[in-house]
């Protein structure tokens, strides 16, 4: 995933973005949310990441010998 769909992803689950100040007193965007949204937001990009990887494994020349490794991640 991109940073832009990570960032897009987590105001789809209800992050609030804000401005603040940093530790170097610059001036930058940073993100609240609660527990749950926190939760959910994290099993979404793993979800992603693991369609991701299944989706290049499915396409490789011979898939029959991947056929295990996908059986595994989609087990998890």
């Amino acid at each position: 995933m991109t940073t832009e769909e990570i960032l897009q992803l987590a105001k789809t689950f209800g992050f609030d973005d804000m401005i603040g100040e940093r530790d170097d007193e610059t001036d930058g965007v940073y993100y609240e949310c609660w527990e749950d949204q926190l939760l959910k937001f994290a099993q979404e990009i793993r979800k992603q990441t693991i369609d991701e990887i299944l989706t290049t494994l499915e396409k490789v020349p011979n898939p029959e010998a991947n056929r295990t490794a996908i059986n595994r991640i989609r087990s998890i």
